[in-house]
């Protein structure tokens, strides 16, 4: 079994939604609202989550990070704060822990 979550398609901002997404198409996407952000790679892949979605994940892959979805998760620019398990906003000084997030994936 790979460890690694697929990453799949860049998709264009639909909200806070769960980014799950078993056939990498728009007819198969989760339409449920994310409650989960979660931090793939070290490199800042970042994807979003509902609960039984990312419940599934944490059992099946290997990833960095994850927190409750908060107002500025997937915001372009926003800052993982690993210490205090948020996102920051962009004007906001990151701490020596954070990571640049990339744009949510499936």
């Amino acid at each position: 079994m790979q460890p690694f979550a697929p990453l799949g398609r860049d998709v264009a901002h639909r909200g806070q939604k769960c980014g799950h997404s078993p056939a990498d198409s728009a007819a198969t996407d989760c339409t449920a609202d994310a409650t989960w952000h979660i931090l793939w790679t070290a490199d800042g892949d970042a994807g979003l989550a509902c609960d039984p979605h990312a419940a599934v994940a944490r059992q099946r892959f290997v990833f960095v990070d994850f927190h409750r979805v908060g107002p500025d998760c997937n915001m372009p620019g926003a800052w993982w704060d690993h210490d205090r398990r948020r996102c920051l906003y962009p004007d906001e000084k990151p701490t020596e822990h954070a990571t640049a997030a990339q744009p949510a994936t499936a």
